[in-house]
């Protein structure tokens, strides 16, 4: 008579079960699937984002009619090659305009913000330089659009600037990534 024990039965078929995810590579450490997952504070960062638009367009007074009004101002205004033209607002709309620097300083903070946890949790080094070039993006862009608010640039130069913010803020991220791997290197 043959007596059979289940439990060492399950067993084996686990630890073939086992043996097969991680043959496929299907069975991930802790450490692994800690990078694998989605990227919380990039979510967060998202959220929060989508609350300020709210809360920006909650506290500045009659901003949908200011939008309307500012989109319908543009008009051919420089001629950059002959017969080129891009157009611009005509009149000057600060209430636009210090709604967009608002939003763009106070989203630069919380990128600070951000980037303290992406430390504090050890994220990936192209996590934490994305975050630094986002925070001085934003923050640039937030000086930038008060410069625009106060008459101090025309509508062009706002565009230029912003050009140059996105090229710089690729940069910094590249450099930073560089950076890192520069320092674990020589470790």
């Amino acid at each position: 008579m043959k007596v059979e024990n289940p439990g060492a039965t399950n067993i084996l078929k686990e630890y073939n079960d086992i043996g097969l995810l991680c043959s496929r590579g299907l069975l991930m450490t802790w450490h692994e699937r800690r990078h694998e997952k989605g990227d919380i504070l990039g979510l967060a960062s998202f959220g929060f984002f989508l609350m300020l638009v709210g809360v920006i367009w909650i506290i500045t007074p009659n901003l949908l009619e200011e939008i309307r009004k500012f989109f319908e101002d543009f008009k051919l205004e420089e001629e950059v090659f002959p017969n080129v033209f891009l157009p611009a607002p005509v009149h000057h709309h600060p209430v636009v305009y210090t709604a967009i620097a608002r939003f763009c300083f106070v989203f630069g903070l919380f990128q600070i913000f951000i980037l303290v946890l992406r430390f504090v949790f050890r994220e990936p080094v192209d996590k934490i330089a994305g975050t630094f070039s986002g925070m001085v993006f934003w923050s640039g862009a937030g000086f930038v659009a008060n410069m625009l608010s106060a008459g101090t640039i025309k509508w062009f130069a706002f565009l230029g600037w912003i050009i140059v913010l996105i090229g710089l803020s690729l940069v910094i991220r590249s450099l930073v990534v560089l950076l890192f791997e520069l320092t674990l290197r020589k470790d």
